[in-house]
């Protein structure tokens, strides 16, 4: 199954016909110049308080040169306007990726010369995990002061990762492997990880729920009790964090 193939990211193709593809496109910081970064969250407030942070009135070596509120204003930005650095929301609900996951696999795929801070108030061990196998370069908790993030910012340009001590903590209780090998063990049951490997495996439920020899509405239960677990609303997320966890392929 290939993400990028499905009638939800087809729509895709129409937001990127919108951005200037005439244009070339420079991401990469220049000396002695201000950090260029571009915001995204669906939260105006989440906005500004980032931006007040990052860029107070007394000065900073950061610039905030776009903000987004959707996964399609996004990617339209980053196609248009050069940046050193993207600090995102980890899910903004509209637009052609409704889920975070798979949102941050197709930014690292696209994008993944540009430095990302992924912001989210999820906790789920197999769900940090999941982004960090995707690449992403840091991990900011939006419960965290919001001073931490220009932390953050300045560990990451520094070329190492930035993992925020609460979701450190998560994981290192964990103690989950860096890639591949069942990294969903830790919180997802067992009925739970036959369900998503086999339903990412292209199997319907009423597939699955013969093969298990459930009933199709267990199987629904379930399916929907592991995607609320790792903090997915769409299948094209569910198929994603199979990928990145090695559950695919």
């Amino acid at each position: 199954m290939n993400l990028e193939q499905t009638p939800q990211y087809s729509r895709l193709d129409l937001c990127r016909q919108s951005a200037c593809s005439d244009t070339h496109v420079s991401h990469g910081h220049r000396m002695n110049q201000p950090l260029r970064i571009i915001l995204a969250d669906d939260h105006p407030v989440v906005l500004m308080g980032a931006e007040v942070i990052l860029c107070p009135p007394s000065g900073s070596a950061f610039s905030i040169v776009a903000k987004a509120q959707s996964a399609d204003e996004l990617i339209s930005h980053l196609q248009r306007t050069p940046c050193d650095l993207l600090i995102s929301d980890y899910s903004m609900p509209y637009g052609c990726f409704p889920d975070g996951l798979a949102l941050m696999g197709y930014l690292k795929r696209h994008f993944g010369h540009l430095p990302l801070i992924v912001m989210t108030m999820l906790r789920n061990p197999s769900l940090l995990q999941a982004l960090l196998n995707t690449g992403v370069n840091g991990l900011f908790d939006k419960r965290s002061p919001m001073g931490e993030l220009k932390r953050a910012v300045q560990t990451v340009i520094r070329g190492r990762r930035h993992l925020c001590t609460t979701f450190a903590s998560v994981l290192n209780a964990q103690t989950l492997p860096s890639s591949g090998d069942d990294t969903t063990a830790v919180s997802l049951s067992e009925r739970e990880l036959e369900v998503v490997r086999l339903f990412v495996q292209g199997f319907s439920g009423r597939q699955i729920a013969a093969h298990l020899n459930r009933s199709e509405k267990t199987i629904s239960r379930q399916k929907r009790t592991a995607m609320d677990k790792l903090g997915l609303d769409h299948d094209g997320g569910l198929v994603e964090f199979a990928r990145v966890s090695g559950l695919k392929g």
